[in-house]
């Protein structure tokens, strides 16, 4: 059981938060936004803010995963294709973590101000929603290195490498040469 809570374990159950939370909350955001509805709004407000929070969680198992991969505790070890994934989703995380907390710092601003400015709320809505639909983008995008970590299927296909051996050339085709046949000559009146 103890093997379920490794950080690997507890990253993959996690990592589905920003991209499938944040994906279902800018549904009541553009419901809230468009009709003016305060609860739905809301709520799609406080499943951004949510789904922010999870971010440090995801963060650090991460961390916690590239670290026990580069310490041999987690088996089976990865090839040299998983080790360059694992690398490129850990800079593709750094680079998206920053956005889903801004969108969720946001999205708690439009939380406040719904209470205080209900009318101004619904434009800093449509800032939220464009935020928080970067963060989904640029979590579909992590999460894709991520999946190439384990998944060769997964990799893209390398292309093919040129034949070390050179291909013959080919080579002119000699035609013999036919004798040329000349007309018969003619006489002035056109016979021969």
């Amino acid at each position: 059981m103890s093997s379920l809570f490794t950080p690997a374990h507890l990253h993959l159950a996690l990592n589905h938060v920003p991209i499938i939370g944040l994906t279902v909350a800018s549904l009541p955001l553009l419901i809230g936004i468009l009709f003016h509805s305060r609860g739905a709004l809301a709520s799609g407000l406080l499943a951004v803010i949510c789904c922010a929070g999870a971010m440090p969680v995801i963060m650090e198992t991460g961390e916690g995963a590239r670290d026990a991969f580069f310490d041999g505790s987690a088996q089976p070890d990865l090839d040299k294709g998983g080790y360059d994934s694992l690398k490129q989703h850990a800079g593709r995380a750094k680079a998206t973590a920053p956005v889903v907390y801004a969108a969720g710092i946001l999205a708690l601003v439009a939380l406040l101000a719904l209470t205080k400015f209900p009318r101004q709320a619904a434009w800093i809505g449509w800032a939220v929603l464009v935020g928080n639909l970067l963060s989904v983008a640029l979590s579909v995008w992590t999460a894709e290195a991520g999946g190439r970590i384990r998944h060769e299927e997964f990799r893209p296909v390398p292309a093919p490498t040129p034949s070390p051996t050179p291909l013959p050339m080919p080579q002119a085709v000699v035609l013999p040469e036919q004798p040329v046949q000349s007309a018969p000559e003619t006489n002035s009146a056109g016979t021969p």
